[in-house]
């Protein structure tokens, strides 16, 4: 149906509106969080792998863009809008600690992959009705979760970015590090160094936006 294909441009202004609104929400307040986007490339990843009705999360080699991308998936016996199913994911804030983690050592990584990692500023999403009408949906991200960091920096909204701030979240960098590390890289070897400069353009190029996947 028109009202949760993906490929629809109100559907999609609907997915990232969700998805924004909790990101502004998160408490504490996040000084450093960014604006999430569509993609239409991580939405192809997206709708791959829901089309192939595996109720479950696939190898990360099925999400591989320039590197893994993060997922999550919602499945129903009934049709549910967007807004029902970012919803469901949210839910598991209730028992979210920042930054610890669980509350109770049940799931969480729905509600830390999409709404407050701080760098997972685009979404792409596909949806499916699979055999036995089971309506399948899923999000690729550009991935958070990254262990043993927090998803992101506590603080006054925009915080982190005066100058690349709207409606209290981040414009992020343009460009994508391909390693956590790069920020300690620029300062040990330097970005006049080939490969650092190759791998870690974000850290290289931007100074005032908050860049993507890794982070200090």
């Amino acid at each position: 149906p028109a009202g949760v294909c993906p490929q629809n441009a109100m559907v999609q202004a609907e997915i990232v509106d969700v998805h924004n609104a909790f990101r502004r929400a998160v408490q504490p307040s996040a000084s450093d969080m960014l604006i999430m986007s569509y993609s239409e490339e991580v939405a192809a990843s997206a709708q791959a792998w829901v089309d192939q009705c595996t109720l479950d999360h696939g190898a990360p080699s099925t999400r591989l863009l320039n590197y893994h991308l993060g997922e999550n998936l919602f499945y129903s016996s009934s049709l549910k809008s967007w807004t029902d199913v970012i919803n469901a994911w949210h839910s598991e804030v209730e028992r979210y600690n920042y930054p610890t983690g669980s509350t109770n050592g049940k799931s969480i990584g729905h509600y830390t992959q999409q709404v407050i990692w701080n760098s997972s500023y685009k979404v792409g999403c596909g949806a499916t009705l699979c055999p036995n009408n089971i309506y399948y949906y899923g999000c690729h991200y550009y991935r958070g979760n990254f262990r043993r960091w927090a998803p992101y920096t506590p603080g006054s909204p925009c915080g982190s970015c005066p100058n690349n701030c709207v409606d209290k979240l981040c414009n992020p960098c343009p460009y994508i590090d391909h390693y956590i590390n790069c920020p300690i890289l620029k300062n040990t070897t330097g970005c006049s160094n080939e490969l650092v400069k190759a791998w870690c353009p974000a850290s290289c190029t931007c100074t005032t936006e908050i860049i993507p996947i890794g982070r200090l």
